[in-house]
């Protein structure tokens, strides 16, 4: 089943199981930071961005999870099975520090 994450006004998102079932929630806002997190259970990792005064969201993928992930105008779809998604607010800590170090090539031995 895909799930689909919407911007809402009054700072909130909708999330979206298959068109069936939506459930809306408040989005952890810092007028600080205007960042935050979303992570679900196939893996995926999501920043989101709130400008609260044009009440605009925008999605990046962060960590690609088991599904795939389409970012839309103020919209994202993980088209997997999602058991679980939780909601927090943006911090740098939580982020991976890089990409996976790729192998050293190894010399052949010729003789």
């Amino acid at each position: 089943m895909s799930v689909t994450i919407t911007g809402r006004p009054g700072q909130r998102i909708a999330v979206a199981v298959a068109g069936d079932i939506t459930k809306t929630l408040r989005v952890p806002y810092d007028e600080v930071e205007e960042r935050f997190l979303l992570a679900a259970s196939d893996g995926s990792l999501i920043e989101g961005r709130l400008e609260a005064e044009e009440d605009r969201f925008d999605f990046r993928v962060v960590v690609d999870g088991a599904g795939i992930s389409r970012v839309g105008h103020g919209e994202l779809t993980l088209d997997w099975r999602v058991e679980w998604l939780t909601i927090a607010t943006y911090d740098a800590g939580a982020l991976p520090e890089g990409g996976p170090t790729p192998l050293p090539l190894f010399d052949l031995l010729i003789g």
